[in-house]
């Protein structure tokens, strides 16, 4: 079969992209002609696995105004790609950067949409993409969010978003926030996997380090566990946390944190490479979610399941399906004390430590990657013998 991808970045930035590179290299294995579609960016050191970079949305802010509506040369090069591979089946993921011009410029194949997080169309996602960290949309960001709730949530239905033969949505929760938007198009749940360098569960060797995966931005809830462990360090001087990941909230972050870790208590090794991530996983105790807003998913989580580490995650959007008392703690999002509460009834505790990594260890049969790439393969198919839609 021939699988186009389509997805804004083309590096792995976070959890969608991760995911993407994922599939690509599962379904090439699996015999599939696959090529992958991204937007230009910079991607620092992060190695590049698109196929193909297309230009991204550019000029003055009316120009972008409309770019965004309508994206010419990205239509154009998507055209020019589908004529060029003739895909059996097209598979969206992050779209917004190549505007609604992407439903007609993919017309003529069987196409999937797997959602990954709040995008111009997804009505009851809108307020994620502007509001702060309690969920309030500020007056400054008002005129955006009706931006993306009058104009742009109306030209993705105009132009095909309910088109499409179907969506993918990576938990229940997340299924059941996009059915309006769907409207007749078939949703299936179909959770992510995790990637083959995060292999067999391993031993617990440190019981004082708790590790942060995560891109460093608003709502991510990285200042909340900074916060928290500040005040965990006063009762635990043992404690230590490990912060991976980059993004706009690192320099604030790391300033704010200068005590902790000039004392030791906190280190920040930026992007690491999924092996890199494996093996500070293998290193830590635990791994801490605390977003403040709800996650689709949680990929990072479902990494440390497959590794038999423990959870103290949010209690909101999608965690509550990967987090239980047999495998760790939900507590209130954006609660530092909550959080840190959590964290010192844990970490220290080789015992509590191995009985709650063995419910991780079990959780994570269900996350399985030939099952995923299975699922998706499987729909495929059925989408390309349907005919799709125009």
């Amino acid at each position: 079969m021939r699988i186009l991808h389509i997805v804004n970045l083309g590096f792995e930035a976070g959890g969608a992209e991760k995911f993407v590179r994922m599939l690509r290299d599962g379904q090439t294995a699996r015999g599939h002609q696959v090529r992958v579609v991204a937007l230009e960016a910079p991607s620092g050191d992060r190695p590049v696995f698109a196929d193909d970079l297309l230009p991204p949305v550019s000029g003055g802010p009316i120009g972008k105004l409309a770019g965004f509506v309508w994206h010419r040369r990205a239509y154009r090069g998507v055209r020019r790609i589908m004529h060029e591979f003739r895909p059996d089946c097209v598979h969206l993921h992050t779209v917004g950067g190549f505007s609604p011009a992407v439903f007609p410029a993919t017309r003529g194949a069987a196409r999937i949409l797997t959602v990954h997080g709040p995008e111009d169309w997804t009505r009851r996602l809108l307020r994620w993409q502007v509001a702060d960290n309690a969920g309030r949309i500020p007056p400054g960001a008002l005129p955006r969010y009706l931006h993306l709730r009058f104009l742009m949530r109306p030209a993705y239905r105009l132009l095909g978003l309910r088109r499409i033969d179907g969506f993918a949505a990576p938990s229940r929760f997340v299924a059941e926030l996009i059915r309006a938007d769907a409207g007749r198009v078939p949703i299936r749940v179909i959770p992510h996997a995790v990637d083959r360098a995060f292999t067999a569960p391993v031993p617990v060797s440190d019981v004082w380090q708790v590790a942060y995966v995560g891109r460093l931005s608003p709502l991510k809830g990285a200042d909340v566990l900074l916060e928290a462990f500040g005040i965990l360090a006063r009762t635990q001087p043992k404690a230590r946390l490990v912060v991976v990941g980059d993004g706009p909230e690192r320099d604030r972050l790391q300033a704010a944190a200068a005590d902790l870790v000039a004392a030791g208590a906190v280190e920040f090794r930026g992007w690491l490479t999924p092996p890199e991530v494996a093996e500070c996983l293998r290193g830590s105790a635990l791994l801490a979610v605390p977003s403040t807003t709800p996650e689709i998913f949680g990929l990072t989580a479902l990494e440390a399941l497959q590794l038999g580490r423990p959870l103290v995650a949010s209690r909101n959007g999608a965690l509550p399906e990967l987090v239980g008392p047999d495998n760790g703690v939900l507590v209130p999002p954006g609660d530092a004390a909550a959080l840190a509460e959590a964290l010192a009834g844990l970490i220290g505790d080789a015992e509590r430590l191995a009985r709650l990594g063995e419910g991780s260890a079990r959780r994570a049969a269900d996350f399985d990657l030939d099952r995923c790439l299975g699922d998706y393969e499987s729909w495929y198919r059925e989408a390309v013998a349907g005919g799709g839609r125009p």
